[in-house]
């Protein structure tokens, strides 16, 4: 590193943490607040008691206010001591799977906020090679073949969702488009709280970057779970004339709520029910803060928010943890986060073919053989060997 270079700054989840209980805090003292008006109220209107009554408040108010203020206090010191410790303990080798986990969850749920407030620990986005715990170098990287395809998690995941549990027998499909098709499997990690469009437009500019250090990449195919194969169809809608977008085959979308998510859907109705009434409001506005990302599930993407390019064949596949997918129950209950009519949300076209599978969940998605029939079978269809 250049001895002017700054260096970058290591991922903290005290001052995330802090801000945050602070928050939490201050809402819990409105709601705290909220309850006691309306005793007090309801006293104050009583004869004789009302005058006892407004002192007591007045005293009930000082108090609560100096107990949550040293709650405020104690988190900022504790916090303190804990991100002093946790730069003590902080090295420079890229996190595990577990570390790596906790912080796409963390980014799943705050990650706009923690990008707008510039928190080492928002996720860029990055591309992987299958197995290695640091981000790929475009230009350093081997495509034998000249083919890549590009795996997208899901929300509050990351790349190590598409592994499967060892000796599980599960197949793991980036292993699988390597061995069967000799594509060259990437895996995207991204901070799944920040708005669709802009992860899409994030998206759009990795794969630009991967064909100008890859000049003779000839193919890519992508396959995204839930948010990833919209963020993936958001980006082809995004493309253009670029470059990347005239080398991409395919879009396989697993269990992606085109049409959004019923349980964003009943988020919002909750959200509105707090907001109804003083006592519950602050509980409400916690529950605002959820990502950008969570929030852009309440309608997905839609079918006409943008053009897909005739040119890329798309896949949707959609599940129901019902045995009957056709049944009533199955198509009201889906995977459990998304219901068929979302993920096959498009009508049969010239680019566009749709399954549906039963006795499946939403996650189970990421590593089951009946998908990866799916998967292989819709791979092979036109597929050109390379010479």
């Amino acid at each position: 590193m250049n001895k002017h270079d700054k260096p970058k700054p290591k991922p903290s989840y005290a001052p995330a943490l802090q801000r945050g209980l602070h928050e939490l805090s201050h809402q819990v003292e409105a709601m705290h607040r909220a309850i006691a008006g309306k005793t007090f109220g309801a006293l104050k209107q009583v004869p004789g008691v009302a005058q006892p009554a407004a002192v007591v408040e007045s005293i009930h108010d000082a108090i609560s206010s100096g107990i949550h203020t040293a709650v405020r206090l104690g988190n900022r010191s504790l916090l303190g001591l804990a991100g002093q410790a946790e730069r003590a303990l902080a090295s420079d080798a890229p996190p595990g799977p577990r570390e790596s986990g906790i912080r796409a969850a963390i980014n799943g749920v705050f990650g706009d906020h923690l990008a707008a407030h510039g928190e080492a620990l928002a996720t860029p986005m990055q591309l992987f090679e299958r197995g290695q715990h640091t981000a790929a170098t475009l230009d350093h990287l081997r495509i034998p073949l000249h083919r890549v395809c590009i795996f997208l998690h899901g929300l509050a995941c990351d790349e190590h969702s598409w592994a499967p549990e060892p000796d599980s027998g599960e197949p793991d499909y980036g292993e699988l488009v390597e061995a069967d098709f000799g594509y060259t499997s990437l895996y995207l990690r991204y901070n799944s709280g920040l708005p669709i469009a802009d992860n899409a437009a994030a998206l759009a500019d990795v794969l630009q970057a991967l064909c100008a250090a890859q000049p003779g990449l000839n193919e890519i195919l992508l396959i995204g779970h839930s948010m990833g194969g919209l963020i993936a169809r958001c980006a082809l809608w995004q493309g253009g004339d670029s470059a990347w977008l005239a080398r991409t085959r395919m879009l396989i979308c697993l269990g992606s709520p085109q049409l959004g998510s019923p349980l964003e859907r009943l988020g919002m109705i909750t959200n509105r029910l707090l907001d109804s009434f003083d006592v519950s409001a602050p509980i409400g506005a916690i529950a605002r803060r959820r990502s950008a990302g969570i929030r852009d599930l309440h309608d997905g993407i839609g079918t006409d928010a943008g053009q897909d390019p005739p040119s890329v064949e798309l896949r949707f596949l959609g599940a129901t943890i019902a045995e009957d997918g056709d049944s009533p129950l199955g198509k009201l209950v889906g995977d459990g986060l998304v219901t068929p009519d979302s993920a096959l949300a498009e009508p049969v076209r010239a680019n566009i073919a749709r399954a549906q599978l039963g006795c499946l969940g939403h996650m189970a998605m990421l590593h089951d053989a009946r998908v990866w029939q799916h998967i292989r079978k819709w791979i092979a269809e036109g597929f050109v060997p390379t010479a």
